[in-house]
């Protein structure tokens, strides 16, 4: 089940300029910061950790890394999609060893 692309903006980043190039790293590092700061609050939660927060996911990501509101959902959604994925994985490895 694959996708095609019908129309493709590329961005070459030797043809547009250097603070453009930096600005998107910057906002590319941050989102990665961001997600991978749900999946292991995800997964401290999953755990057990004693203090539970009273704040939300939504609102802890954008007060530490001063999102708004689309990329601290994006982040949320792309973290829950990462946790499923590795629970996934983790039901498929566990079910292969029973199977040996």
């Amino acid at each position: 089940m694959g996708m095609k692309a019908i129309f493709s903006n590329r961005l070459y980043k030797h043809k547009i300029d250097v603070n453009f190039v930096m600005s998107i790293d910057h906002t590319l590092r941050v989102f990665n910061q961001a997600k991978h700061f749900r999946y292991q609050a995800e997964v401290r939660e999953l755990r057990g950790v004693k203090a539970k927060n009273s704040v939300s996911i939504h609102q802890q990501l954008k007060q530490r890394y001063g999102l708004n509101d689309y990329y601290a959902n994006s982040a949320v959604q792309e973290g829950r999609a990462l946790d499923d994925t590795s629970k996934n994985k983790r039901l498929f490895c566990q079910r292969n060893t029973d199977v040996q």
